[in-house]
């Protein structure tokens, strides 16, 4: 036990570091998990880059700068830049969703780490009031 908590009873030691303690590591480890999903899914990146051509690929024209240039671009910069667009937006949307379900099974969570020792204190008086009944 850390020296934080050497002069107090057990219960009053669980309860500070159930309430104190554990809390603010539970939401440490949280946002750890939320920053590994912004990273891994590249939020930031993939919304800068959302129209740019997929990995880059593009074609090179040498020539004048008038219609047949932009022309040229248009049709086989077109298809890569919605390829990408696509799988960025995928991407995102998948990001989102385990991003979003990692928030509301941690809320649950987190109730239930708030609620556990009340429940058991709880089930404690209530099987005890079941014996001297």
């Amino acid at each position: 036990m850390s020296k934080d908590y050497e002069d107090e009873s057990i219960f009053t030691a669980y309860v500070k570091w159930h309430y104190g303690r554990g809390i603010r590591e539970f939401f440490g480890v949280v946002g750890n998990l939320l920053w590994f999903i912004g990273n891994f899914f590249s939020f930031k990146l993939f919304s800068q880059t959302l129209f740019a051509p997929w990995k880059r690929f593009g074609e090179a024209y040498e020539g004048s700068l008038g219609f047949k240039r932009h022309a040229f671009k248009a049709v086989t910069e077109t298809p890569l830049r919605i390829a990408g667009f696509i799988v960025r937006v995928s991407a995102l949307i998948i990001g989102a969703t385990f991003y979003f379900f990692v928030i509301g099974f941690s809320f649950f969570v987190f109730l239930i780490w708030a609620l556990a020792p009340l429940v058991l204190v709880g089930s404690l008086v209530l099987s005890a009031t079941f014996f001297f009944v």
